[in-house]
């Protein structure tokens, strides 16, 4: 039976994956369940999306706890369409690729915790698997077919942040020393270019210095 739409197979894999041979997984802690806890005592913690659902959580546990987010990046997905009775319909790759950039609107519910020491947020680039089921119960934009999971394909890479300088060093050596949101988005991040840099200014790494006509400009930061 093919899982509901809750990335139960994405998350599992992954708390495995850094669980470790020697680690627990869903651990009550500090009146929360983590979903996992290594060898040496750190909490791990998988969010595939949302990572603003966490921020309760995290506050608490970051206060007497190192603790890692895990946050997954598809670099490529993969889609695979099954109908009612399980049978493969299609599989495609799709066009849209994850990039780092992509991390600033995650970013925009948990930017107050950035700066806490006890925190490292791992960004995991990886090739997804989407799995859809063509039932009729999925939205009318989707034609009736309905997200039901994802899997874990690869893993290229991963990057740690550890400090609140983790996340400026994201901006493109490009971008001038005054800049704009369109400077951004023109270097590299896209549609992105708004949320990155509303975190980037929440966390301290540039400063708004005035405006160029209707565009915010800003300066990284000295500090």
């Amino acid at each position: 039976m093919i899982n509901t739409w809750n990335e139960s197979l994405l998350h599992e894999e992954l708390k495995d994956y850094y669980c470790g041979d020697n680690g627990r997984k869903e651990v009550l802690l500090e009146g929360s369940i983590c979903d996992a806890i290594t060898e040496d005592g750190s909490i791990i913690e998988i969010q595939t999306a949302n990572l603003g659902k966490l921020k309760v959580k995290l506050k608490k546990l970051l206060e007497n706890h190192q603790v890692t987010l895990v946050y997954p990046l598809a670099v490529n997905t993969y889609i695979e369409t099954f109908a009612s009775d399980r049978s493969l319909i299609s599989r495609r790759k799709s066009p849209k690729h994850g990039t780092i950039f992509s991390l600033f609107r995650e970013l925009t519910g948990i930017h107050h915790l950035l700066c806490c020491e006890n925190l490292t947020l791992t960004v995991v680039f990886a090739d997804i698997l989407e799995i859809r089921v063509s039932d009729g119960t999925g939205s009318w934009r989707r034609k009736g077919v309905r997200k039901d999971d994802r899997k874990l394909i690869k893993i290229h890479e991963t990057r740690d942040f550890c400090t609140i300088a983790d996340y400026g060093k994201l901006i493109p050596p490009s971008v001038p020393d005054s800049f704009t949101v369109a400077d951004l988005k023109k270097a590299g991040a896209g549609n992105n270019a708004g949320h990155m840099a509303w975190v980037l200014r929440k966390t301290g790494n540039i400063d708004l210095t005035g405006k160029k006509g209707n565009a915010y400009l800003y300066r990284r930061s000295a500090t």
